[in-house]
């Protein structure tokens, strides 16, 4: 796997914040953004870099699903492989 240059993982956070919600058993769930699930005063997510406030970059580890407010990675609630941001 090649490793992002700093401009491109710029760009996947800017892009991040555009995807506001997720479809999980087709209802529609607000994404949770850093450190406002469980504040860890922190002022950067320690997987993907985003700032308090800001929407993590998909896949990372730190996300809590809407749904269950469990890591988003391995929470389960995408068994049916319909897990989508929108």
């Amino acid at each position: 796997m090649i490793k992002p240059t700093q401009a491109q993982w710029n760009q996947r956070i800017d892009d991040a914040q555009d995807h506001t919600h997720d479809t999980i058993g087709g209802v529609r769930y607000a994404r949770i953004a850093y450190g406002m699930d469980y504040p860890d005063g922190k002022a950067k997510c320690r997987d993907c870099a985003v700032e308090h406030g800001q929407l993590h970059v998909v896949g990372c580890c730190v996300e809590r699903c809407p749904r269950c407010k469990e890591q988003a990675i391995g929470c389960g609630c995408d068994e049916a492989g319909e897990y989508r941001l929108q």
